[in-house]
């Protein structure tokens, strides 16, 4: 495939990554070490590719004979939970015995908090980005569309807020759209999705005491 494929490929597996981060990643241009997340995403298009060399291409194979015992441990990690780089630093530095000694509470929040509250903080985040797009003097209507092409979160739109849902059709099809109306409606999501994200937190405060 040609570098715009390329491209395109690692869009599949990372929508966000950026056209200069792979560019400079093929061409040899980085002036710092990729991000875990950008070798990861090239690693999974080759993968996946129909090239049997291109299917051993590795994390130790991309960073040469210089990678670190660190960024081999992070690799790991990264494949197995998909943490970036400096969470899995922040973490670790949260169990450090002279500054931090989170370790014990953070493993009992990460055991008891219920998968619905990730669901829901992404909700809020995909609405908080299209809310920030909205208030461009100039936004993109690309970038809202984007933002707003998740499946799970046009599910939970049609399911829960229909009107919302007509709204990113007629986007999608006129590329157009009343940025007043849709502001206001997106903000009732956010304050719903707020509360949703705080029952979940005083449930879990609660269940302390049992």
């Amino acid at each position: 495939m040609n570098k715009k494929e390329f491209l395109n490929a690692c869009r599949m597996f990372s929508p966000s990554i950026s056209k200069p981060t792979i560019l400079n990643a093929i061409n040899g241009k980085n002036t710092i070490a990729p991000t875990i997340e950008t070798l990861s995403t090239i690693i999974k298009v080759c993968q996946t590719s129909n090239n049997e060399k291109l299917k051993l291409i590795s994390y130790d194979f991309l960073l040469n004979d210089n990678i670190q015992e660190i960024e081999a441990k992070n690799a790991r990690i990264y494949q197995e939970i998909g943490l970036s780089d400096d969470v899995i630093n922040r973490l670790k530095q949260y169990n450090h015995p002279l500054y931090y000694n989170y370790n014990n509470i953070i493993n009992y929040y990460l055991y008891h908090l219920p998968a619905t509250y990730f669901k829901y903080l992404e909700y809020l985040k995909i609405t908080s980005d299209i809310q920030n797009e909205l208030n461009n003097t100039k936004y993109n209507l690309k970038k809202i569309i984007k933002y707003f092409d998740d499946d799970s979160y046009l599910e939970y739109m049609e399911r829960n807020f229909k009107s919302i849902y007509d709204i990113f059709l007629k986007i999608k099809n006129k590329k157009e759209v009343n940025d007043t109306n849709l502001l206001n409606l997106l903000n009732i999501v956010s304050s719903h999705l707020k509360y949703e994200l705080l029952e979940i937190n005083r449930k879990l405060y609660e269940d302390m005491r049992k």
